[in-house]
């Protein structure tokens, strides 16, 4: 009698421990906080939102014209675009609810791409750009962007050109949980909301947007052609943060849409016959209003881009 109590008693022990395992599993599964926001277009996320979006845009940086025997149908140029991404102050990153949380969105100091260049019938070209889709810096691209243009006013030493642009796609990295905030308790300056291991947060980078170009030949330097152009943009972000927290795991959505307006100055200088340099400083003015009793301001992008095109036929 004694060794069957030892017994059930054991197999009592065994079986609560696997429907407390099986329970715990449970709770940690339905410990889930999804909530889905529209933020308005100058709250701090979305300022992030617009100026990193703002990086990537398929603007200015328009190579000197090809002679008019080489723009037909099927001609195809290669080019390798890179962009400088300023460093965020400590205040810029402090974009997390609502302008209380610094987020870690200085990973990349560049921005680079490859991007080809089909003519078309009609004297339109095709722009295809995307980047790798490696993880760098602790970042994951998955960007792909298009763009038409066209030359709408040509006269000996200008011309105007118009360019529809347009981008899909996300990044993926961890911006609210990084790895620096691991090693701190929860609830401490550095690791405020409590994380327990790398986010994987994903943030949209979604754009479509209309550029006009103006450029001028130079008669006595023909090989270099300065360029001016402004255009407007729609963005339509989204930040899907996946942190895992002390509490719970934190699946918040936050959307929002809005218009930018851009502009860029900058020259393009001929290399060769196939080969051309061209170098552009670009500026976009991005409101944001930091708290709720602060005024609205202007925090804008100043970046420089470059290109390095060659014209395979």
């Amino acid at each position: 009698m004694t060794r069957f109590n030892r017994d059930a008693s054991r197999w009592f022990i065994y079986l609560s421990g696997i429907a407390w395992i099986f329970t715990g599993a449970a709770i940690a599964q339905t410990n889930v906080r999804t909530t889905v926001q529209h933020v308005n277009f100058d709250s701090p996320e979305a300022w992030a939102l617009k100026y990193f979006t703002s990086t990537t845009m398929l603007s200015g940086l328009q190579p000197p014209e090809r002679p008019i025997e080489e723009r037909r149908f099927g001609s195809i140029a290669l080019g390798l675009e890179l962009g400088w991404l300023p460093a965020l102050s400590p205040e810029q990153a402090r974009v997390g609810f609502g302008g209380r949380k610094e987020e870690d969105l200085n990973k990349v100091p560049i921005f680079a791409r490859p991007r080809v260049t089909v003519g078309l019938p009609w004297r339109f070209s095709l722009i295809v750009a995307a980047p790798p889709t490696l993880r760098v810096f602790g970042v994951a691209p998955h960007l792909f962007a298009l763009g038409l243009e066209r030359p709408i006013l040509e006269r000996d030493q200008w011309r105007l050109d118009w360019r529809v642009s347009g981008q899909l796609g996300s990044v993926n990295g961890a911006f609210t949980c990084p790895n620096s905030a691991l090693g701190f308790p929860s609830g401490s300056p550095n690791n405020p909301t409590g994380c327990i291991a790398r986010s994987s947060d994903t943030i949209s980078l979604r754009y479509a947007g209309t550029e006009l170009q103006f450029a001028h030949r130079i008669p006595r330097i023909p090989r270099l052609t300065p360029h001016v152009a402004a255009g407007v943009n729609f963005i339509d972000g989204v930040v899907q943060v996946n942190a895992p927290l002390q509490k719970y795991l934190d699946r918040t959505r936050l959307w929002t849409h809005g218009t930018t307006f851009s502009g860029s100055v900058g020259a393009s200088y001929l290399l060769t016959r196939r080969v051309a340099f061209v170098v552009d400083a670009f500026y976009s003015p991005l409101g944001v209003q930091r708290s709720p009793t602060a005024p609205r301001a202007n925090d804008g992008l100043f970046n420089v881009r470059a290109l390095l095109s060659y014209n395979l036929r």
